[in-house]
């Protein structure tokens, strides 16, 4: 097999063709699937020249022999609300699955730092394209290492279970409180689990009410008289 050195450089305007192809390629490897990537490319074109000309974005293609073999989505994100320092986002780095495994992914990544080193970018984030353990390897390799994790939900699932949470979500009562409930039925030879249709708070209220008039009775009976109350009969 004839070794053919890869090179990167950034894209122009002109590139936007191969590159295109590639970016089909890179849409069928993508771990998403369906979820976010259909088969059909309609306007794919369009999205990719109006994604180019963004002051942010960054486009690193690799090369060999005048063929484009590989690209790296590069996304300039400054500070903000949830970030202090600038960083460079890594949206997508694929290569050709003929020119694997000859060192264009890492000349890609070369360039793509250089890229962030002079966007001022203090770290550098990646999005991993397919999340296979070649990929995780390929970024661990280099010093990567995870954090956080993406989950997807279909929108409409979201809204049905959010809707549906007040009438499922039943408010807890305090442990203390169902204690209490168990203790007195206990005393009185009942089941500690009422039937149902029994308002438990009701029946808790009831409880604490003939706990504190049995406290009052029993004080009542063992007081002594005061004798600061007494009344002298002359």
């Amino acid at each position: 097999m004839k070794l053919i050195t890869a090179h990167a450089r950034l894209a122009e305007s002109s590139d936007l063709a191969a590159v295109l192809t590639l970016l089909q390629l890179a849409r069928a490897d993508s771990p998403l699937g369906p979820q976010f990537v259909a088969p059909e490319t309609a306007g794919l074109e369009a999205h990719l020249r109006a994604w180019f000309e963004m002051p942010e974005s960054r486009l690193v293609v690799a090369e060999a022999d005048t063929e484009l073999i590989g690209l790296a989505l590069l996304q300039c994100i400054s500070p903000g609300l949830l970030c202090d320092v600038p960083y460079v986002q890594v949206e997508a780095l694929y290569v050709h699955s003929a020119h694997r495994r000859r060192g264009a992914g890492r000349v890609l990544m070369q360039h793509s730092a250089i890229e962030a080193a002079r966007h001022g970018a203090e770290r550098i984030v990646t999005v991993p394209l397919t999340g296979a353990r070649s990929e995780q390897r390929f970024f661990s390799g280099l010093g990567f290492s995870a954090a956080g994790a993406r989950r997807v939900a279909e929108t409409a699932s979201v809204l049905r279970r959010l809707e549906m949470a007040p009438a499922t979500t039943r408010e807890r009562r305090p442990r203390a409180l169902d204690e209490l409930i168990a203790r007195r039925r206990r005393s009185r030879g009942l089941p500690e689990t009422p039937a149902r249709g029994v308002d438990l708070t009701a029946l808790a209220e009831r409880s604490q009410a003939e706990s504190r008039i049995t406290q009052v009775n029993r004080a009542v009976q063992t007081r002594r008289p005061d004798s600061s109350s007494t009344t002298a009969i002359s």
